[in-house]
C-alpha cells in the first residue's frame, strides 16, 4: 500500500483543486504521485468551482503569485540551459552522422537512403535553430504551418544527368 496522507493535506489538495490548481501541480506540491492525487479527488467527487468563492479567490491568489515567484524563473533557466544543451548534442550528433554518409551513392536504393538521411538531418537542425531562436527572441518567429514540406525522391534521366555534370563542368 501506498502512504497514508493526512486528513489536513487532503483537505488542501482538495481545495487546490476548486481553486483551479492542476493535478500534476498539486502533486508536485505535495510530492505525491499523479495518480494519488486524482484518486483523491475521485474519492470526494470535487469539481472545480465546487468550494466557496472567498476560499477559492484566496486559492487562486496563491496561484497567481506562485507564478511570478523565482521558482518558475529558475525553473525556465533550467529548461532553457537544457535545450542548448540537447540542441549541441543534436548538432554533435548530426555532424557524426553527415560524415558516415556516403558522397556518391552505389546505387539508386543507397541514394534514398542518403536522400532522407539528409531530410531528417535538415529537420532536426532546423527544430535546433528555432528552439535556440525562441530562447533568444532571435529574429521573427517561424511562420508556423500545419503543412510538412514533401520530399520527393525520383530516379533521374538520363537527359537531366547529363545536364547537372555539364553545369558542374562548368563551375
Amino acid at each position: 500500500m501506498g502512504k497514508r496522507i493526512d486528513p489536513s493535506t487532503q483537505s488542501e489538495i482538495l481545495a487546490m483543486i476548486a481553486a483551479g490548481y492542476t493535478l500534476a501541480a498539486i502533486s508536485k506540491l505535495f510530492g505525491l504521485k499523479y495518480h494519488t492525487v486524482r484518486d483523491i479527488q475521485k474519492r470526494n467527487g470535487i469539481k472545480s468551482g465546487s468550494m466557496k468563492t472567498e476560499l477559492v479567490a484566496q486559492y487562486q491568489e496563491a496561484l497567481k503569485q506562485s507564478l511570478t515567484s523565482e521558482a518558475i524563473k529558475a525553473q525556465a533557466s533550467s529548461l532553457l540551459v537544457d535545450d542548448l544543451a540537447l540542441a549541441t548534442k543534436l548538432r554533435e550528433k548530426l555532424h557524426a552522422l553527415m560524415d558516415e554518409l556516403p558522397d556518391k551513392p552505389l546505387d539508386t536504393k543507397e541514394a534514398v537512403q542518403v536522400a532522407r538521411a539528409l531530410s531528417a538531418i535538415a529537420s532536426s537542425l532546423k527544430l535546433s535553430n528555432d528552439t535556440l531562436r525562441a530562447s533568444f527572441k532571435l529574429g521573427e518567429p517561424p511562420a508556423e504551418s500545419n503543412e510538412l514540406p514533401e520530399l520527393v525522391v525520383r530516379e533521374m534521366f538520363e537527359a537531366e544527368v547529363i545536364e547537372v555534370r555539364a553545369a558542374k563542368l562548368e563551375s
